[in-house]
């Protein structure tokens, strides 16, 4: 009787665990969504070597949006349809719209309860502190730093070799590089010296790279209107009016024009991301010698640049979905997978220890140290109050394409930058 009462105990006991057993082993799938195709590229192998190692968690690379305004406008309405994905790479300009966004609907999910999960010392072990500092909203941190950059120039060395110039000698003022500019247009006619329409973007990181790097703010502390309508903001309008009057450059309203003219050796030099070296180097080939050179700075001591790129972020409501999620975010922001995207792409590795396996690699490409030398001035990309930046680009965008064709002057187009700014952000 004492057996069979065992017996039926185990029945009962197996019934309720293996299903529950059953279910635990069923893997969990995550959406991931990001910006661009070409970043599709490049996150393939990664993602497939996380699976490898990760059997049990799938990853959908969902369709990538066309870019980073893009992919945030899609999420913000995710978020009121409750359609979010599991995993986005959001673009640090977007991330504090995004996180308000998040907040409002009761949908934000901190990643400092996961990050204190893994012991102390783990986060200063991987991270520094600066790097960390981009995926903050209000100091929580909301996204882990995945790709980060700051502006670099992509230089044809074979022109400015022409024109009597060195990489050695190379100027470290847009003035500088202006007058370089004009000299390679003067020494073969058929290319042009220099190419960087600021107002070209489909946001404002040309263009904050000019404000930063004279030293000021985008905005003033109570957010409520610009914070360089004064001789500094004039000074970077007048770097930006000259360069392109200096060089008769070409002022174009997308960067592609210029970077098929600077692949087909027909441009001295184009402003660029660094995550874009290993195909401006796949694309030009041999066709003549590529180097590149750092950022010039107005301000070398309060100056800095906005660094580009993105945080990977967990936007899932589900706790065991969440858990998968944070697996996948930490062998993405890890040693080996940040090994990985710096080699096929240029971006700075944020995990600390990348840079030990990365040592034989920059030796051999020394292109690619460029960006390491300027980090320095590396600092957030702003992000706009209230997912107010697209339409204050609107119209600034049109009087920076305007102030590089000469049709406007600095101070009258830093007139309009302020008044319209400050319609923009006082708006209810």
């Amino acid at each position: 009787m004492r057996k069979s009462y065992r017996s039926v105990a185990l029945a009962a006991t197996l019934a309720m665990t293996f299903p529950v057993l059953a279910e635990a082993a069923q893997p969990v799938t995550l959406n991931f969504f990001h910006a661009s195709a070409s970043t599709a590229n490049y996150l393939r192998p990664v993602v497939a070597k996380f699976m490898a190692a990760n059997p049990d968690i799938k990853i959908n690379m969902m369709v990538p949006a066309t870019n980073y305004s893009e992919a945030h406008q899609a999420v913000l309405r995710d978020i009121a349809a409750g359609t979010l994905p599991d995993v986005y790479l959001a673009s640090y300009s977007s991330l504090g719209s995004l996180v308000s966004a998040l907040k409002d609907n009761g949908k934000a999910v901190p990643l400092d309860p996961f990050m204190k999960g893994e012991g102390e010392g783990w986060v200063a072990a991987n991270y520094g502190e600066a790097l960390l500092k981009l995926g903050q909203s209000e100091g929580t941190q909301y996204g882990i730093p995945f790709a980060a950059s700051t502006p670099i120039l992509y230089v044809n060395e074979d022109l400015v070799t022409k024109a009597g110039g060195s990489m050695q000698s190379f100027p470290d003022s847009w003035d500088g590089v202006a007058d370089l500019a004009a000299k390679i247009t003067a020494a073969d006619p058929s290319v042009a010296g220099l190419n960087f329409s600021v107002g070209g973007l489909s946001d404002d990181w040309y263009w904050q790279m000019m404000v930063m790097s004279v030293g000021a703010p985008m905005l003033n502390a109570e957010q409520t209107a610009i914070g360089y309508n004064d001789a500094k903001g004039l000074k970077a309008l007048e770097m930006t009016q000259n360069m392109a009057v200096k060089s008769n450059m070409t002022v174009d309203t997308t960067p592609e024009p210029s970077q098929q003219q600077f692949f087909a050796g027909k441009l001295g030099i184009v402003v660029g991301s660094p995550s874009d070296l290993s195909d401006f180097t796949k694309a030009i080939g041999g066709r003549f010698h590529l180097a590149t050179a750092k950022f010039p700075m107005a301000d070398k001591e309060h100056g800095g640049l906005p660094t580009g790129g993105n945080a990977i972020t967990i936007l899932s409501q589900d706790p065991t979905t969440q858990k998968a999620a944070w697996t996948f975010v930490k062998y993405m922001t890890g040693p080996e997978a940040q090994a990985d995207v710096s080699k096929a792409t240029g971006y700075m590795p944020t995990n600390k220890n990348s840079a030990a396996s990365l040592a034989d690699f920059y030796a051999a490409n020394p292109n690619y140290r460029t960006v390491f030398e300027q980090m320095s001035y590396a600092a957030p990309w702003f992000s706009y109050p209230r997912d107010t930046g697209a339409e204050v680009w609107k119209t600034q965008s049109a009087l920076l394409d305007k102030l590089q064709r000469g049709q406007v002057t600095p101070k009258d187009a830093l007139a309009e930058m302020a008044a319209d700014a400050e319609r923009v952000l006082k708006a209810e």
